[in-house]
């Protein structure tokens, strides 16, 4: 059986970041693998970091978010529209961030779900409340991280065009996936894509 991945809080350190996710998905359409991609990053800067932990980080980080998609949708996110890119490079973050999803699920297609089409801190705080009881992890996170966390899931969601910002609250924007993108989805982007869409 699959171990469940654990709850992180690293969307805060690298949210949808889609310049780079982007950059990352042409060099692997180029055949690029990981440890060229790494060295063209710590060699050229191809991301433009100052750090140096962030120069290897950022690849490996973006590599692996894209490894959760199939190629087609990979081929997406380096070449397609701008507006498809953003979403299928949303998807990958989803599906490597259990937390984003679970907020996803539970949060973000629920309100809308039941006829809500604003989401509040509120919403937010009683959503990692209730993961704080199931889970030993959240329950240690700090005020300051639960506060950063949010803010990153609300940038990722507005940098997607899955939200667009109405003060401290989030106007849900229930995106359009036509045909010819909806037939690239595999099994393993199914609930996913429903919790995107508000199927659940």
């Amino acid at each position: 059986m699959l171990k469940e991945p654990q709850y992180t809080s690293s969307i805060k350190d690298m949210p949808l970041m889609f310049s780079e996710i982007k950059r990352t998905a042409l060099l692997l359409c180029e055949n690029k693998n990981a440890d060229e991609i790494v060295r063209l990053s710590m060699e050229k800067n191809i991301y433009q970091l100052d750090e140096e932990k962030r120069r290897r980080d950022v690849p490996l980080r973006m590599i692996k978010r894209l490894q959760t998609i199939n190629q087609p949708l990979l081929e997406v996110i380096a070449h397609g529209r701008d507006d498809e890119a953003r979403l299928i490079s949303f998807l990958a973050l989803m599906k490597a961030d259990r937390l984003l999803f679970e907020y996803m699920y539970e949060v973000y297609a629920d309100r809308f779900q039941a006829g809500f089409d604003e989401i509040t801190d509120k919403d937010f705080l009683d959503f990692i409340e209730r993961k704080a009881q199931n889970s030993a992890v959240v329950a240690k996170w700090s005020v300051s991280n639960l506060a950063s966390v949010r803010s990153k899931i609300k940038s990722a969601l507005c940098d997607a065009k899955l939200a667009k910002r109405n003060g401290n609250a989030l106007l849900i924007q229930r995106p359009i996936i036509d045909d010819t993108l909806r037939v690239l989805f595999d099994e393993t982007d199914k609930v996913y894509i429903k919790a995107m869409l508000m199927e659940v």
